[in-house]
């Protein structure tokens, strides 16, 4: 039988067999599994003297492992007293014959021994202390030679059971049922009284023993490995001693073994412990000689670990002293402590590696967070702690430049990116220090920024945009600088001390793209700075339509500086005065649009999703068209000027659509043209809307044009979902412009978007023809206008609202929002004084569908916003009904 296992495992794993054969040999190795007498064939398999493949001996053990670990869990009692007794005998037997002092052979390879661990702690699980009180006795003996624990083999495999055993019962991080817990609660009590003094002085003596020589690293990493996890739920008073911290801390000058015996010091530390006691293990280990002696900054891994060790003692003194009720002299105790600790966090803060840095983010953390509680209780920074502050933000700036190894590649870089991310934390310890001691961060920032800008690196001008950057988003940001210290005139005349040597300064002339981008996100954010200083403007106007901006050879800096571009003049529009024209001819070479295509298959002609498969930066580009609709309808633009300009952007438009359309369905570039030509006018159409400028007769005659044009071009390709969307945003931001004017077109508009829109489609038509409703209600024109479309669109919400979800959870909450846009736009209908055209003679004929659908979707949806939304219209409607038939 142990052959026919041993040949089904090797089948079941090979992968050059039938697999007809490999379902055989896994459905045998699962009948095995499943069978109540398999463990026995399993653990005969293991202990054989005649040593299987080391994946036939893991299956085998696996077996053993679910039997044990059933009957643990009392699903399935399998072994009786006997059963056990034998398993007991025969683990027994094997740890002797292989591990034994006598076996010279070679050993199992790790990961079998780790696996026999772990079959041996379940079975500790079911003996100890019951019916095997020697457990620990039997095996310390195996690990002895002559009294001397001298059995290497024997004592790598009891630490790694130990190592398993606290996995099992002491892991915080696994969850466990209240019965495990109870049992593992019971067995560590046990352990405690019975055997927990022979385990701490059997830890000690491996490490007196095994520490110096030359085949003792794995078994004394091992041994600091089980002290740490073991420390955590034993009496630390059994390991705290002065012969076994002596012990641990001559570890620390081992090279190979120092990183263990640290992270030991750490698990040490960390055990949960009252306060006093907490300070007094804190006082006792005396680590900040310790620390001061250790070679660091030769090995970045130890010194990463040594930085964890000071964290958690910090975090440790930091938590004692946010307690609310602590006695003086504790207070005293643990500030001193701190006072002696936080010197070194700091220098690992400083450390040039990010690892080692973020390894005391946590104790940077919770003592700003501390210190912002106390200010809130008034209580003043006393010396000591603000020159931790002080030293704390002066470290924090340094860590944020760029170092001389990175460069700028405005986040496709991974290197970068985590540099950034590790910016992004070290930016809310500056904002945590900006709360505690506004007049500080001012300062020192101010400083930073004023030193940088005045230098020709890269890095430091960077830097100093950087932290210019900081302190105008705490200025504006609660959470960062208190109200007294937003609306002091200290804090805003230092901004603008520092935004004055900016736009004064040399910097642009480095040529730098971090440093134009920077300096181009300033003057956005900044924008209420020109309001005192409007001399300024023409002049950041230059800097945008220069290589530095919007021609930027660099293409990142050039596609966000379009968005920065338009930005600014939509926040600056009413301090251009005569430029705009000049600036508006500056940009004239970038407001053309050319649609690209992605890379694709070349039977793949889907252009139902907008912009599909486009490379052009199209949703970028259009700032520029929008910037250009403000800078034409500035107050200082003439009315005729206005009109030649407006003309000089839209007819190369109206000229493409022209040329385009004709191929336009059998080419999907110039469909996708046609697109982003529709979405230039509509996104154009939105800037002249916000300029400011009074709408004439012949500027609204110009988008009248637009709109035929539109619908000429919806016409021509209604087929497509990217038309159909282009054209409602188009004639969305006409609205504005057009004013009633637009009413005539929209029937044309809605005929067309009907033939072939989407749900999601007719959700958007029925919220843009709500807004059209509102703006002119009252209006003649808007009654003759939803008199003409209501009934196709009617026809259209009916149909869609037909076809079933087919089980798809995306279509059945469309098929929800289609309902919720349908009444809500019912709804607007009424609110609106529109009702009546429900009952005009075009409509009439709808009215008791549209009755009857209501009073459906209401009583049968089991979404409130429905029933309540249904339940206010259905009475008005059946009301207009009642008198249509008076």
């Amino acid at each position: 039988m142990e052959d026919q296992v041993e040949q089904a495992v090797e089948i079941a794993l090979s992968s050059n067999v039938d697999s007809n054969l490999k379902q055989q040999a896994m459905a045998f190795c699962n009948q095995i599994k499943e069978s109540s007498d398999g463990w026995q064939v399993c653990l005969a398999l293991f202990m054989s003297e005649r040593k299987r493949s080391p994946a036939v001996r893991f299956f085998a053990l696996q077996v053993v492992d679910d039997a044990l670990v059933k009957h643990l869990n009392g699903n399935q009692k399998q072994l009786d007293e006997s059963s056990l007794a034998s398993v007991k005998d025969a683990l027994l037997s094997y740890i002797q014959r292989e591990y034994g002092p006598q076996n010279t052979a070679e050993t199992d390879a790790v990961f079998m021994q780790n696996k026999l661990a772990q079959t041996i702690t379940y079975f500790f699980l079911l003996s100890y202390p019951h019916t095997w009180p020697t457990f620990y006795d039997d095996l310390i003996a195996l690990s002895s030679i002559g009294g001397h624990l001298q059995n290497a083999r024997g004592l790598q495999l009891f630490l790694r059971i130990l190592l398993s055993q606290h996995d099992e019962i002491a892991d915080t991080l696994i969850q466990r049922s209240n019965d495990d817990a109870r049992r593992n609660v019971t067995i560590k009590d046990e352990i405690r009284a019975a055997d927990m003094n022979k385990l701490a002085d059997l830890w000690r003596q491996i490490l007196v023993q095994w520490t110096n020589r030359e085949d003792g690293y794995l078994i004394t990493d091992n041994c600091l490995r089980v002290i740490g996890s073991w420390v955590s739920w034993i009496d630390i008073s059994l390991i705290v001693t002065p012969q076994y911290m002596q012990l641990i801390f001559s570890i620390l000058g081992n090279e190979s073994l120092r990183g263990a015996a640290c992270e030991t010091l750490s698990e040490i530390v960390s055990k949960k412990m009252k306060s006093a006691d907490k300070l007094e293990l804190i006082g006792l280990l005396n680590l900040p000689q310790l620390i001061s002696q250790l070679p660091l900054g030769s090995d970045p891994e130890f010194t990463e670990k040594v930085a964890r060790l000071t964290n958690v003692v910090c975090t440790d003194l930091i938590k004692i002293l946010d307690e609310s009720q602590l006695p003086p002299q504790l207070i005293e105790t643990a500030e001193n402590l701190l006072e002696q600790y936080m010197p070194f966090a700091i220098t690992f803060l400083s450390n040039e590696f990010d690892d080692t840095s973020s390894e005391v983010f946590p104790t940077i953390s919770d003592l700003l967070s501390l210190l912002r509680k106390e200010k809130k209780r008034n209580h003043p920074l006393t010396p000591n702690r603000l020159a931790m502050v002080t030293s704390i933000l002066k470290t924090v700036i340094v860590k944020l430049k760029y170092d001389e190894t990175m460069d700028f590649h405005n986040g496709s870089d991974d290197s970068e990116n985590e540099f950034l991310d590790i910016r992004t934390r070290l930016r809310l310890f500056q904002d945590a220090v900006a709360a505690i001691d506004e007049d500080l961060f001012m300062d020192t920032i101010s400083s930073v920024v004023m030193d940088c800008l005045s230098k020709q690196d890269w890095r430091e001008v960077e830097l100093g945009l950087f932290e210019l950057g900081a302190y105008s988003d705490g200025l504006r940001n609660a959470a960062a600088l208190p109200a007294k210290g937003r609306e002091s005139s200290k804090a805003i005349g230092l901004l603008d001390n520092m935004l004055l040597r900016m736009t004064s300064s040399n910097v642009l002339s480095i040529g730098h793209p971090a440093i134009n981008l920077l300096y181009l996100e300033l003057v956005v954010k900044n924008s209420k700075f020109f309001e005192s200083h409007q001399h300024l403007i023409p002049q950041m106007l230059e800097i945008f339509v220069s290589g530095v901006g919007i021609h930027s050879s660099y293409v990142q800096v050039q596609v966000r500086s379009w968005f920065l571009f338009y930005r600014f003049i939509k926040l600056c529009k009413a301090m251009i005065g005569d430029i705009a024209e000049t600036a508006l001819g500056a940009i004239g070479d970038l407001l053309v649009i050319k649609a690209e295509l992605a890379q694709r298959d070349e039977n793949d002609s889907d252009m139902s999703e907008p912009g599909a498969g486009e490379t052009d930066n199209i949703d970028s580009r259009l700032y520029l068209f929008e910037a250009s609709g403000i800078f034409v309808s500035v107050d200082s633009v003439s009315d005729d000027k206005q009109i030649t300009l407006i003309k000089n952007i839209l007819n190369p438009i109206f000229l493409d659509l022209e040329q385009s359309l004709p191929r336009a369905p059998e080419d999907s570039r110039l469909a996708l043209q046609v697109h982003h030509d529709m979405m230039a006018i509509g996104t154009f159409a939105r800037g002249i809307a916000d300029g400011g400028k009074q709408i004439t007769e012949p500027v609204r005659e110009q988008f009248l044009l637009a709109s035929r044009a539109i619908l000429v071009s919806l016409e021509t390709l209604s087929g497509l979902e990217i038309i159909r969307e282009a054209s409602r945003f188009a004639f969305a931001r006409m609205v504005p412009i057009l004013g009633q004017s637009i009413l005539p077109e929209i029937p044309i508009l809605v005929n067309r978007l009907l033939t072939e829109s989407s749900t999601p489609e007719l959700i958007d038509f029925m919220s843009f023809l709500g807004q059209l409703i509102h703006s002119f209600k009252g209006e003649p024109g808007m009654f003759d206008m939803l008199d003409q479309v209501l009934t196709p669109l009617l026809n259209g919400i009916f149909y869609a609202l037909s076809v079933s979800a087919n089980g798809s959870t995306d279509e059945e909450i469309q098929q929800t929002d289609m309902k919720k846009a349908y009444l809500s736009f019912m709804l607007g209908v009424l609110n609106n004084g529109m009702g009546a055209v429900l009952a005009s003679n075009t409509n009439r004929p709808m009215l008791d569908s549209v009755l009857q659908s209501v009073a459906h979707y209401t009583t049968t949806s089991n979404d409130s916003f429905i029933k309540k939304m249904g339940s206010s219209v259905y009475p008005r409607l059946e009301e207009i009904r009642n008198k249509s038939y008076q």
